[in-house]
C-alpha cells in the first residue's frame, strides 16, 4: 500500500521483478552494517542471521578473567564462562531478535537479517502497519526472556541440593560449584542464567536507554499515551537516554580505575553507543531533521502522533459534549 511504498527502495541487486525487490529502507542499511559479519543461514522464517566475530569480545574478556592466578585452584571457571558467554549468550540472544522479527511480521512489518555482534544483536524490521504495532514489536524481545528464564529455572530445581532455596542465589560459589561434580555445576550454571534472563529483560523493558528496546518501548508510549509529539517525544528520549549512558561510562570508568574492571567494560562501551546514537537523536529532533532518523522518522510514528492527537480531541469534545447535557439537565 502507499504507506509502505513511501518507506521502500528498489535493491540494486535483485532480479528484474521491481516488484519482488522493494524492501524496507531499514533493511537496505543493514547491508551496509558490520559488512564482515559472516553469514551462519536461515532461522525459522527464513530470517538470515550473521555473526561477527566481536560478539565474542565478552566471553574474552571473561575468559582472561577466568584464567588470573587467584581463580587457579578452579579450573572449572574457564569451562563455566566458555558456556555461559558462548552458546548459552548466543542462543539467548538469537531467541530475543526472533522475538522482535515475529512480532514484526505479525503487525505488518518486513524483516531483514539478524546481526549477532559485541552489544548483544539486532534485529533489521521494516515499518510496521501503526505505532501500536511498532511497541509490540519493541516489548516481543524481552518478553522472551520469560520463557528462557523459566526454563532455567527448572533445571536449576531439579538439580538444586536438598538444603537449597526454590528461587537461587545470584552469587557463584565456587568451591560448591567444584564440590560436586557435574550435579553442582549445572546447578549454579543455571542458576546464573536465570539471573542472566532476569537482568536482560529489566535492562531492554525498563531502562529507556534509546536505540535499544527500552527506549523505543519509551518513546512510542510518550506519543501513544501521553500525546506528545513526535519532535518532543523524540528529545526526552534522547536526554533521558544520555544521562543513561553517561551513567554507565561513568560506572565503567570507576570499576576499572579500582581495577576490579572486568564485563563492566563491555557496559562502558555499551552507554558510549547509547549516549552517540541518543545525541544524534537529539541533534536531529533540535534540527526538525527527524525524517531522517531510523526510528522517530517512520512514518507510524508520524501517524501515531495524529491518531493520539484526535483520540486527545475526540475526549476533550466528549467531555464538553457531558458537561453540555448535565448542565441542560
Amino acid at each position: 500500500h502507499d504507506k509502505g511504498r513511501e518507506q521502500t527502495e528498489i535493491d540494486p541487486n535483485c532480479g528484474s521483478s521491481a516488484l519482488e525487490c522493494r524492501v524496507p529502507k531499514e533493511i537496505m542499511a543493514s547491508r551496509s552494517i558490520l559488512p564482515s559479519a559472516i553469514p551462519l543461514g536461515s532461522c525459522i522464517g527464513g530470517v538470515p542471521i550473521k555473526l561477527h566475530l566481536s560478539f565474542f569480545l565478552l566471553l574474552a574478556i571473561q575468559f582472561f578473567n577466568a584464567i588470573r592466578p587467584r581463580y587457579r585452584d578452579y579450573p572449572a571457571l574457564i569451562l563455566f564462562e566458555i558456556l555461559v558467554y558462548g552458546p548459552i549468550l548466543f542462543v539467548t540472544v538469537l531467541t530475543h531478535e526472533m522475538g522482535h522479527v515475529m512480532m514484526n511480521r505479525r503487525c505488518g512489518g518486513e524483516s531483514g537479517e539478524i546481526y549477532l555482534w559485541p552489544l548483544g544483536g539486532f534485529a533489521v524490521c521494516g515499518p510496521t502497519d501503526d505505532l501500536k504495532g511498532d511497541l509490540k514489536t519493541s516489548l516481543a524481545g524481552p518478553l522472551t526472556h520469560i520463557p528462557m528464564g523459566l526454563f532455567w529455572w527448572i533445571l536449576y530445581v531439579a538439580t538444586k541440593g536438598a538444603d537449597k532455596a526454590l528461587w537461587p542465589s545470584w552469587a557463584v560459589n565456587l568451591v560448591y560449584m567444584t564440590s560436586g561434580g557435574a550435579r553442582t555445576f549445572v546447578e549454579v550454571l543455571s542458576a546464573y542464567v536465570v539471573y542472566l534472563n532476569l537482568v536482560l529483560f529489566c535492562f531492554n523493558l525498563l531502562i529507556p536507554a534509546y536505540p535499544l528496546d527500552g527506549g523505543r518501548v519509551f518513546g512510542s508510549s510518550l506519543i501513544l499515551f501521553l500525546g506528545m509529539n513526535n519532535r518532543k517525544a523524540a528529545k526526552v528520549t534522547a536526554g533521558t537516554a544520555m544521562l543513561i549512558g553517561f551513567g554507565m561510562i561513568a560506572y565503567a570508568l570507576a570499576t576499572l580505575l579500582m581495577r576490579e574492571a572486568g564485563g563492566q567494560l563491555l557496559l562502558g562501551f555499551i552507554g558510549v553507543f547509547i549516549f552517540y546514537q541518543s545525541w544524534e537523536l537529539w541533534l536531529k529532533a533540535k534540527n526538525d531533521d527527524l525524517g531522517n532518523d531510523p526510528i522517530f522518522g517512520r512514518q507510524c510514528y508520524q501517524d501515531g502522533e495524529t491518531s493520539a492527537n484526535a483520540t486527545a480531541a475526540t475526549e476533550m469534545g466528549t467531555a464538553a459534549q457531558q458537561a453540555d447535557e448535565r448542565e441542560i439537565i
